[in-house]
């Protein structure tokens, strides 16, 4: 576009308007001409700041001026003397609170030209001052009779010139809208752990990192509850616990979680998980099922005992949601169960380390034993 350095969101609104192949010549516009535009731009711009709709109404009457001039001459050329009587008396319009004129069976609206200038203003260019209300002030569009004349008195060549300035206008003076993002952006360490970590580990109890690593995602869901939970192979009767790890709220048992780092199905299903279904029926705690994954027969048998089911897929998908302050809060669960409940501190060591590849900041990293 001549003059105007316009991203292309901006070039493509305006040349659904004005025809591809015109060629702006600002040489074509008269100094009488020029004064209009002047007087547009200035009004709008004189307002800005305590009526942003006046420059969508303002863009609104040059484009739907600017569709009718491809149609019909009377209004292609620049005419000073041009009122909004004539405008008015010439064309046909609709009994509606927006101009909508007729020419030869086409209708030319300024509430659908709005439309597209909220989402251009708002959406693309990010100005979101822009109003988010098309009908507001397309609805009073009479209250602009001087902007009205003006848009339809310009030629072509005024009109194209009018809209590149009031696009300028708008640009400069209505804020741009950015999201802050950090960088580098927040790890997600937790995430990290569940998808990658090595599970099977020589030394190291079977399942153990599997129920670490659940015992730090109920801390961190249920951060209102207190947990007990014992080593990992602590039969829980023998300890007086419901589950794997049991949720509390004062002396109430809100949620049970049995963890069988494991793939279940309908053969497996009652002898791995008698007790969570057994539980399900006695008690108004939620029972929740973990494990490696589950066939789909097997959930339904769950579901129908009224039996939660949490697979590591499950987790993962779950996971996308958390910021990294609640994986983190997951993350130093982990820790503590291998730490203070396992009591296994070559298992901590290995988790640290992991953890110094995918969250090097981590305050947790104080523990990491130097090599």
């Amino acid at each position: 576009m001549s003059n105007f350095d316009f991203q292309e969101d901006v070039e493509e609104l305006i040349y659904e308007h004005f025809r591809s192949e015109y060629d702006h010549d600002t040489s074509a516009i008269p100094n009488e001409e020029k004064e209009e535009i002047e007087y547009i731009v200035n009004t709008v711009g004189d307002d800005l700041l305590s009526n942003v709709g006046e420059l969508g109404v303002a863009l609104d009457f040059i484009l739907v001026a600017e569709d009718l001039s491809q149609v019909d001459s009377w209004v292609s050329g620049f005419d000073p003397d041009l009122t909004r009587d004539e405008i008015l008396d010439h064309y046909q319009t609709k009994d509606t609170n927006t101009l909508t004129i007729r020419f030869d069976d086409d209708w030319y609206s300024i509430r659908s030209i709005q439309n597209d200038l909220r989402d251009l203003f708002r959406y693309e260019l990010r100005r979101t001052n822009f109003p988010s209300s098309p009908g507001h002030h397309t609805g009073n569009w009479d209250d602009y009779d001087d902007l009205l004349e003006r848009a339809f008195r310009l030629s072509r060549p005024g009109r194209f010139e009018a809209v590149g300035q009031l696009f300028e206008l708008g640009l400069e003076r209505l804020n741009e809208k950015r999201m802050e993002a950090r960088d580098p952006p927040f790890p997600r360490p937790f995430s990290e752990i569940v998808e990658n970590y090595q599970r099977s580990y020589e030394n190291e109890n079977g399942g153990l990192a599997f129920q670490a690593m659940i015992y730090g995602y109920m801390k961190a869901e249920y951060g209102h509850l207190s947990f007990r939970a014992s080593k990992v192979r602590t039969g829980s009767s023998r300890q007086n616990r419901y589950g794997d790890i049991d949720g509390f709220l004062g002396p109430d048992l809100m949620v049970s979680a049995e963890v069988k780092d494991l793939y279940i199905d309908e053969q497996n299903v009652r002898s791995e998980l008698g007790t969570t279904i057994q539980l399900s029926n006695d008690s108004t705690a939620i029972p929740l099922a973990v494990c490696k994954s589950v066939s789909e027969n097997a959930r339904e048998i769950l579901k129908s005992e009224g039996v939660e089911v949490l697979t590591n897929q499950n987790l993962l998908d779950e996971l996308r949601q958390w910021d990294y302050h609640k994986q983190d809060r997951a993350v130093q669960g982990a820790l503590h169960y291998l730490a203070n409940i396992e009591e296994d501190p070559s298992a901590v060591e290995r988790l640290l380390q992991f953890l110094d590849d995918v969250d090097s900041n981590n305050i947790a990293l104080d523990h990491l034993i130097e090599d």
